[in-house]
């Protein structure tokens, strides 16, 4: 293959250099020239004509300016760099691999280092890049776009990583990017017969190779370039040099109307009229004042070209876009916002957490968004109530051995219909190969009839996967499916797609080389402006000036002299200027004085007050934002001119808003606010507030513990019983629900036919120990088998909590068994479905509910239950204290504290036993809340709740009206509160109270009742 062209081609006849620092100069000396020239040569040209840009807004701005001359752009290309670079490596034979492909690579062989090295600084090394493989990623491309190799890094770890990632990718048949910019110098054909270069300079360093080899590609090349700036002299310079010396001498553009062709701001251009500064509190304020601010501009007859320079992509160029398309406001939004790409939704991304995490949350997730897909036995709510139950019993939420537990459970109703559905829910290896992977992802993705993600998968492993050896783990393969097919797209407002509108949204990188007659500088915060893409947190100064030092030192031993001579400074070949921190902030600043110098009319800046991250902190403006208001104002930003200015900008908008009246529906905000103010208003609860408008006809039964909860969450229970929405409670207290229905569960089947609502003598209670004990270690190895079958071990913290419980249950049954003066016993005994409570002739309380423990004496055929006297124990086994009607307080009563008790919601669920075996016929009724630290005694009687008549009335009249009010907070600093299934705006606690005595007035003490 020829090489004719990769050599320097000094004062060529083809290439043209120019030099000049007017935009406005090089458009008006040099690119219309070159437009115009190639317009009437075009046609009779074999090979086409071509403009490459630094962005997509500089090509904009030459298309516009050609279109408004009356000119031509038929047969013109104008190629962004990526786009360049698909025409060069077009016929090289290089794959250039996606960036995605690179990171699995690295992690791939960071993993290996990790597992194979025997040395423990490296397998640290090797640990952080495989879970991060970007970030030395990121100093791997710069290291090769400055023509080094990896022998140049110092940490022997990192160079040995590095050394076996760019052997494994060329092993995979790819070549890196830089490599293939720089081999594509040696092909001799040209592409191009007029090529133009227009808008890079110091900052487009690692495109050298690429714009070199377009260059000498094209039969005749010209290219602008931009005067140095002290800002960046170096940088520039050796840009600069480096051109001329590969192609001789730039010409100097003239400047225009007596204009310098030096570069220098040291006062503004623009008057000190003409210069605006706004600050918002927040970022929407921001953003209200940046649209307000172009409405003015564009009201100015001067006003040719408005350019919103951001930082980059983020909340307040999406909400200045969203603004101006209220406004009506036509604009090019050169940034635009991210959205999901056409894979990434719900099931993808709970498909994504269940491989991650094979978890029964992860797994219901999943169910509920492709339940119609592969399920066609079993609905998708009985499953996740089977699921639920089978969870509760084991407590263990790994969802193979859930899935056995279904199959082998004969007490689950649906457990083996529920286990062959998941059984078509397949996880991943926690390690294989890329190929493996693959195949396993296939068989997954047929069965969820995922054709275009298969499709798109298998596209993009083409012809490479099976040359990447070794095996890797599950997350690493994960991150990059989520990489490759949920990357996110960019999209526009509707108003935002117009390229040669006088409005335009831009990164300030991209907005140079070109005349401007506003700017607005927007987003000039400390913390956002100008952003950096590699900062380096966490590393100490000292090895910062390190690692600036080598930068130094290799771009020391990258430049040369040049040609011209002394002061000639240009690079060798082959190399380019590795641009570390200190370069890039050096680049940045010269950008911004750039722009400066190219507004002909106004400037404005814009900060917010107060920071993004951290509210509650003023927000440092800026070091640019502190230099344009001291050239303007001759004086320096304090925290009173922040503060000033915002209160400026807060009274100049006013209530204006960019927002379209017309564009919303005045009755639903109607509607939304008279709710809003309705919930915040002194009066019973309303229609607004978890209260029915009128009755149902069909009848409600609640179980006792959701009465109990009614008390504390009237909301939450309120939404559950006629919404059927319940909360997704995460509250960590798993422990003590499972203790508990183990405890229930072995009490209950210690006895015979314990299920069947039958008594049984109580003598029999050291028999009841025994099959407790018994029950107990059936269960212990029957989880013990099922994790043996998939390989696993039953975990330490499982045995203790099982040993827990098991102490527990036998607590209780000694403390029956030491008991003389009762015959008779049941447990678990079931309420009817539902038991009905006559409190009058008018109202009937239904309940439905399990009784723990029922003692009984004394039968009688009068009685439903079969007994006069009966003992109603609830036991827990928690931390839950039981009543003390005897402990009283001065000025109390036995009556008044139990009132107390049923109104903060502790008793109701024994009270209601209390009224519910009443109602079946007995007589004498006493009950006891029961834990493992005290003793079996009467805590309370049958009389102490027929007292409460008012209490139960009001429950009914909750039952009937369906009128439950709030209560309690939405959200808590401290403490434990509920989390509601709806999304619901909290309200003042005191005032809830207040409407909660309102509402349900028999919840109040009257002693309380006289203090409001």
């Amino acid at each position: 293959m020829s090489h004719a062209r990769s050599e320097p081609e000094v004062h060529s006849r083809r290439v043209s250099l120019h030099i000049g620092a007017s935009p406005e100069a090089a458009w008006k000396n040099v690119v219309r020239h070159w437009l115009e020239r190639i317009g009437t040569r075009i046609l009779q040209a074999k090979k086409p004509a071509a403009v490459v840009t630094a962005s997509r807004s500089q090509a904009y701005f030459f298309r516009s300016r050609l279109l408004a001359e009356g000119k031509s752009l038929l047969a013109v290309k104008f190629l962004s760099p990526p786009q360049l670079r698909e025409l060069l490596l077009r016929d090289g034979g290089q794959r250039v691999p996606l960036r995605e492909h690179l990171r699995l690579i690295l992690t791939v062989t960071a993993e290996e280092f990790a597992s194979k090295s025997t040395d423990d600084k490296t397998v640290l090394v090797a640990k952080s890049i495989a879970r991060d493989a970007d970030r030395f990623l990121r100093a791997l491309d710069e290291l090769r776009a400055a023509g080094w190799t990896f022998d140049e890094i110092e940490s022997p770890a990192l160079r040995e990583i590095a050394a076996r990632f760019e052997q494994r990718v060329h092993e995979c048949g790819f070549t890196f990017v830089h490599d293939a910019d720089r081999a594509a110098r040696a092909h001799a054909q040209p592409l191009f017969s007029n090529l133009l270069l227009f808008g890079f300079d110091a900052a487009h360093w690692p495109l050298w190779p690429l714009l070199h080899a377009a260059t000498l590609r094209a039969d005749k090349a010209t290219v602008v370039l931009s005067d140095p700036r002290d800002e960046a002299r170096d940088l520039d310079e050796a840009w600069v040099g480096t051109w001329e010396e590969t192609f001789g001498p730039a010409e100097v553009i003239p400047g225009t109307n007596g204009e310098s062709t030096a570069s220098s701001v040291e006062s503004l251009l623009v008057p000190a009229s003409n210069v605006h500064f706004v600050i918002g509190r927040d970022t929407t304020q921001q953003a209200r004042a940046i649209v307000a601010l172009a409405a003015k501009f564009l009201a100015d007859s001067h006003c040719e070209r408005l350019g919103i320079l951001f930082s980059g992509p983020g909340a307040l160029p999406r909400l200045v876009a969203t603004f101006l398309e209220s406004a009506g406001i036509a604009h090019n939004d050169g940034i635009a916002h991210l959205a999901p790409s056409a894979f990434d939704d719900d099931a993808w991304r709970a498909w994504l957490e269940l491989q991650q995490t094979p978890r029964l949350k992860a797994l219901f997730r999943l169910l509920r968004v492709i339940e119609g897909r592969i399920f066609d036995e079993l609905p998708v709510l009985k499953i996740e109530e089977t699921l639920r139950r089978a969870y509760n019993d084991m407590l263990i939420d790994d969802i193979e051995l859930l899935r056995d537990y279904c199959a082998n459970g004969s007490d689950l109703r649906h457990g083996n219909a529920a286990a062959r559905e998941l059984e078509k829910i397949q996880v991943l290896p926690e390690n294989a190969t890329l190929a493996e992977f693959l195949s396993h992802t296939r068989t997954i993705f047929s069965k969820l009839r995922w054709r275009e993600h298969w499709n798109e998968l298998e596209r993009l492993s083409r012809n490479w996967s099976d040359l990447l050896p070794g095996n890797f783990s599950k997350s690493s393969y994960l991150r990059w499916l989520r990489e490759l097919l949920g990357a996110p797209t960019l999209e526009r407002d509707d108003l935002g797609l117009h390229p040669y509108a006088r409005v335009h949204l831009l990164a300030y990188g991209n907005a140079q080389g070109r005349p401007w007659s506003h700017l607005i500088f927007a987003g000039l915060n400390d913390e956002a402006w100008p952003a950096l893409n590699d900062e380096l947190a966490f590393i100490r100064d000292e090895q910062i000036d390190e690692l600036n030092r080598q930068n130094k030192t290799l771009n020391r031993r990258a430049s040369k002299r040049g040609r011209q001579g002394e002061g000639h400074c240009s690079l060798r070949d082959g190399k380019t200027l590795l641009l570390g921190p200190n370069e890039q902030r050096q680049i940045r600043r010269r950008q911004l004085f750039d722009l400066v110098e190219s507004v002909s009319t106004g400037i404005a800046a814009s900060a917010s007050l107060y920071s993004e991250a951290l509210p509650s902190r003023i927000a440092n403006p800026s070091e640019f934002f502190s230099w344009l208001y001291f050239n303007t104002h001759g004086r320096g930003v304090s925290q009173q001119t922040l503060h000033s200015l915002e209160q400026q900008t807060r009274d100049w908008l006013k209530d204006w808003s960019p927002v379209d009246a017309q564009k919303v529906d005045s009755i639903s905000v109607g509607r939304t606010g008279y709710a809003f103010d309705a919930r915040r208003q002194l009066r019973p609860a309303g229609e607004y507030e978890f209260a029915l408008r009128s009755p149902l006809d069909q009848e409600k039964s609640l179980r006792v513990t959701q009465w109990e909860q009614a008390l504390r969450w009237p909301a939450i229970v309120w939404m559950e019983i006629f919404l059927g929405v319940e909360p997704d409670d995460d509250t960590g207290d798993a422990w003590a629900i499972a203790t508990g229905q183990w405890v229930h569960r072995w009490l209950a089947h210690s006895v015979e036919n314990g299920e069947k609502r039958k008594f049984v003598g109580v003598d029999r209670a050291d028999e009841i120990r025994e099959r407790i004990w018994k029950e107990a270690r059936e269960f212990r190895e029957r989880l013990a088998a099922l994790c043996s079958g998939r390989g696993k071990v039953l975990p330490d913290w499982w045995r203790s909590g099982w040993s827990n419980a098991l102490y527990i249950a036998d607590c209780l049954a000694a403390k029956v068994s030491d008991l003389h003066d009762w015959s008779e016993m049941a447990v678990e005994y079931s309420l009817g479905e539902p038991s009905l409570i006559p409190l009058s002739e008018k109202e009937t309380l239904r309940v439905r509910g399990r009784i723990d423990l029922i003692l009984a004496r004394a039968k009688s055929d009068q009685s439903q239950i079969g007994y006069k006297d009966l003992w109603v124990v609830d036991y827990k086994t928690g931390r839950q204290r039981g009543f003390s009607l005897k402990e009283l307080r001065k000025k109390d009563t036995p009556q008044r504290k139990f009132r107390k008790q049923l109104i903060d919601g502790r008793g109701v669920q024994l009270a209601l036993y209390a009224l519910a075996v009443h109602a079946l016929g007995a007589e004498h009724v006493q009950l006891t809340l029961l834990s493992p630290a005290e003793q079996l005694e009467p805590q309370f009687h049958l009389d102490d709740v027929l007292v409460q008549k008012d209490f139960w009335s009001e429950l009914h009249r909750m039952q009937e009206t369906g009128v439950f009010g709030m209560l309690g907070p939405v959200h808590t600093d401290f403490g434990f509160a509920r989390s509601y299934p709806l999304a619901t705006l909290p309200i003042d606690i005191d005032l809830l109270k207040e409407k909660w005595a309102l509402t349900h007035p028999a919840f109040v003490l009257e002693e309380e009742e006289k203090v409001k």
